[in-house]
């Protein structure tokens, strides 16, 4: 692509509202980050009273309403705002596959991981993790184990290696009790 494709040098100065917005987005995930849910809440509000399009403070306002206030239809409304408006912003993608899978929609789950499994800057390990947890928890434990395998075979990091591998003997010990003479486990 040719650096006249993004609109020229007048596209990459950003402008106080957006500096602004991105100041108080670092204050506010300090904030959650100590638990000061109410002052953080606040300043995610006004980033997006002032910026509607800012999709960063629409996550982190989907991520609060999902584990802290427990209004899943609320946190589901900021995910797909955050999704829309931030669409390189990853971590919208995985806490909405984190939400439907906590709610058991596993068909949504499906399609969803279906539709970000190939985006950009989106650990592979964790999007076969993700397809993993849906398939163990749907009791297709032999599924589940083929891409905890994937997942351990695509991550560099050793602690979600470990993490893969316990999921992987999990899995092994489930099939064992449901097929206690069957030998078709390598």
């Amino acid at each position: 692509m040719n650096f006249d494709d993004y609109g020229g040098i007048d596209n990459l100065i950003p402008d106080s509202s957006e500096v602004e917005a991105e100041e108080m987005f670092a204050k506010a995930d300090k904030l959650l980050n100590e638990g000061v849910l109410k002052e953080a809440v606040d300043i995610l509000t006004q980033i997006v009273k002032r910026n509607p399009h800012f999709g960063k403070a629409y996550n982190h306002l989907g991520w609060v309403y999902e584990t802290k206030y427990k209004n899943a239809a609320r946190a589901e409304e900021y995910y797909k705002a955050a999704m829309k408006y931030a669409p390189h912003y990853n971590a919208s993608y995985l806490n909405y596959s984190y939400m439907l899978s906590n709610q058991h929609r596993f068909d949504e789950l499906k399609a969803h991981l279906d539709r970000i499994s190939n985006i950009q800057g989106i650990a592979k390990d964790t999007i076969a993790n993700e397809y993993a947890i849906m398939y163990e928890m749907q009791g297709n434990t032999k599924k589940a184990m083929e891409h905890y395998q994937h997942a351990a075979m695509v991550t560099l990091d050793t602690t979600k290696l470990e993490k893969y591998r316990d999921a992987i003997e999990r899995c092994r010990q489930k099939i064992e009790m449901l097929n206690p003479s069957d030998n078709f486990i390598n």
